[in-house]
This record gives C-alpha cells, structure tokens and sequence, in this order.
C-alpha cells in the first residue's frame, strides 16, 4: 500500500532521507499554522518580525497539497511567496531557515538550476529540467506535537507521522478537510482560516490572495525610514491603510513625502498629517480628490513653512509633529519624575539637621524663584 501522505509526490521524495526521528509531519495546515504561532522562539522576538513570519508560513500553508510538501505547481517558489507575503527574497530565506533550524520544516528536495545542476557544463548543456523549485514538509517538533495535543479537540489530539496510514480504508474517500474540523451539535463544520483555500485554482497566476489575508508592510508605524529602501516600505503600508493613497505607487508617494520623513515623521505622523489641520482639526472632506498628487502636496504644505521645515499655522509646541509632541511629554514627565524622587531624597537625608534643612529649603526657594516669570511678585 502507498504512504498516503507522499503519494502525490513520491517521485520528488529521496527514501534514504525521512524525517527526523524527533519530528511528526503536521496533522494539517491549520494544526502547523497553531504550532509556529505557539512556538516559544516567537516569544522574544519583535512584532514586525512576527509578522514577516506568520506572512511566509501562510505562503507555505496554502501551497501544500494533502501530503503536507509543498507543491511548485501551486506557487510555491521563493519568487512568488516573497512577491505575494510582501517580504523580500533575503526575509523570505531568514524565515525559512528559522523554521529548519526549530524542525517545522524539512527540505525534501534541495532547489537547482541548470547552471549549478551535475552533468549540464555549468549551464551549457540543456537536460530539459529547467529551474527547479525546493520543496518542504511541514513538521512539528514532537514535544511541541505533545504540548498542542491537549488544545487540540478535532480528533484526539494525535499527529499524524508520515510514516503512518490512514484510519479508514482508503484516504482518498475521506472528504478533506472534515476530518480535521470541530463538529458542533449543529453539525456545521467551522474551517481554520489556514485551511481555506485548498480547492482555488492551482494556476498562480489566476488565484488572488483574499483581502483579509493580504499581508502588511511590516514596517512599523511608530519608527521613522531613514533610508530610501525604508521610506519604499512605510509608504507600502501608507498605501495598504488609505484607500486615496492606494491610487499612488509606492516610489511616487515617497518622493511626495520624502519632507516629512526627513523631518522625522512616523507612518502615524503622516497620517495625521494628511488628515487633520496644523491645529489639529480634521480637514473636511466631501469627496475624494481628483488629483492626489496634488492633494498630498497640498496637506503636506500646510504642515511646512517656506524653508521646508515644520511650523506651519497652528502646529503645536514649537513645529513639532504628533510623534514628537509626545515624546517631549514623556521626557518633560520623566525629568519630572527624576527631580521629585532626588527631592525627596535630599528632604529624607536632611531630615532632624536643622541647618541643614534650612540649606535645603533656600535652594528650593532660588530656584523656585528663578523659574518665575519676571515682574511676578
């Protein structure tokens, strides 16, 4: 009897290579998605570099087939996952080699190309293979596997290894994916968001990520680009939250805001800016604008002053933008904080010396004094 899981692309699968002993290969793609959220690896890491993880692991999700490999033919190549996770081709191979380092991969079969393929002359010969694409097993370390069976009520909490067969007589006449779905009392089967999506086209080009899918810059909103490549990604996530912004390319829009970014402001800066008046009432808006370059180059100007820097009508403390507004607040806090707890201090040490409260108390008098406003009595 064929292994049901490897069937379907046995002949990519080197037999004298299984899988680790100390790995199972995931029960589904939805069981593989839980188990690299929970990973506790993931604890200390940032959330932008969370989310260029859990962009790749949706790539490699969707385009398994029933085996758990991934599948070529479904999309899965490093140039279109890091096209449509969002992510560049070095992130995608960072992603990727955490998730073999920590076993919720196995590379099946090494990528190659004509040029570096045994037996082509460097490229010279043709043998008709052209560029082959890597495949991978999604696995799950055991002890993970061990952890998650508990949480997992579909069908006793077991993964299943690839070495073992199916339950039933033949696995083929399992209607996929029910028997990895909860089943309530109303009998109606509620899919991971993982396991939508199996029966799309298996034509790349005509298959569409959903749009509550669609992966985000991972930019952050609060750091400021410093660089060009950095400006490319703020403004990607710009135009991934404003629908008016959308109508820009990415490269348009950062020269439009390339003022701003150098003045120091944040993705949250520039969208108060565009939204809200240097005072800090919200600009009208009718309808959308006809000219949207015209349009953010308007908003942004109201914001500047001749010499291109802030200070614009109304813009509070000084030029500041919002970002920094409240940065200057917490520091005013700190400081404030810091001078209260050294008073404090120096009032404790004094504490039974007369003199020495009298030494104390006429500092605080001068400089009480010296932080007063001239002609006050």
């Amino acid at each position: 009897m064929s292994d049901p899981f490897l069937s379907v692309a046995r002949e990519r699968l080197d037999p004298s290579e299984p899988i680790p002993a100390h790995l199972v290969c995931a029960r589904s793609r939805a069981a593989w998605h839980r188990a690299v959220e929970s990973h506790p690896d993931t604890a200390a890491r940032r959330a932008d570099w969370r989310r260029g993880l859990m962009a790749v692991v949706w790539q490699l999700a969707t385009r398994t087939g029933r085996n758990m490999v991934t599948a070529p033919k479904k999309g899965a190549t490093w140039a279109v996952m890091a096209a449509d996770a969002g992510v560049s081709r070095s992130t995608l191979a960072d992603r990727l080699a955490w998730l073999l380092e920590r076993g919720l991969l196995v590379r099946v079969t090494p990528g190659t190309t004509p040029r570096f393929r045994p037996g082509t002359l460097r490229g010279a010969l043709d043998d008709g293979r052209g560029n082959e694409a890597a495949t991978y097993v999604l696995t799950v370390p055991a002890d993970l596997a061990e952890s998650l069976a508990e949480d997992d009520q579909g069908d006793g909490g077991q993964l299943r290894t690839c070495a073992s067969g199916p339950a039933g007589d033949d696995w083929r006449d399992v209607p996929w994916p029910a028997e990895t779905l909860p089943v309530e009392l109303t009998r109606t089967p509620k899919p991971h968001v993982v396991d939508v999506g199996e029966k799309t086209s298996p034509d790349v080009r005509a298959r569409e990520t959903p749009a509550h899918t669609a992966p985000v810059s991972a930019w952050p909103a609060t750091a400021t680009p410093g660089t060009k490549a950095e400006m490319l990604a703020a403004c990607e996530r710009l135009r991934a939250e404003d629908p008016i912004l959308r109508k820009l390319s990415a490269r348009h829009l950062r020269s439009l805001l390339r003022v701003l970014f150098r003045l120091g402001a944040t993705v949250d800066d520039v969208r108060h800016v565009l939204h809200h008046q240097p005072g800090g009432r919200a600009w009208p808006l009718a309808a959308a604008p006809r000219f949207v370059p015209g349009w953010v180059r308007w908003r942004v100007q109201a914001w500047l002053t001749p010499d291109s820097s802030l200070g614009g009508e109304g813009v509070r403390l000084a030029g500041q933008l919002p970002s920094q507004v409240r940065v200057a607040y917490r520091t005013r806090i700190r400081r404030e904080q810091t001078a209260r707890t050294t008073a404090l201090a120096e009032a404790r040490a004094c504490r039974g010396d007369a003199s020495a409260g009298a030494a104390l108390a006429r500092r605080h008098l001068i400089a009480a004094l010296s932080r007063a406003p001239k002609g006050a009595a």
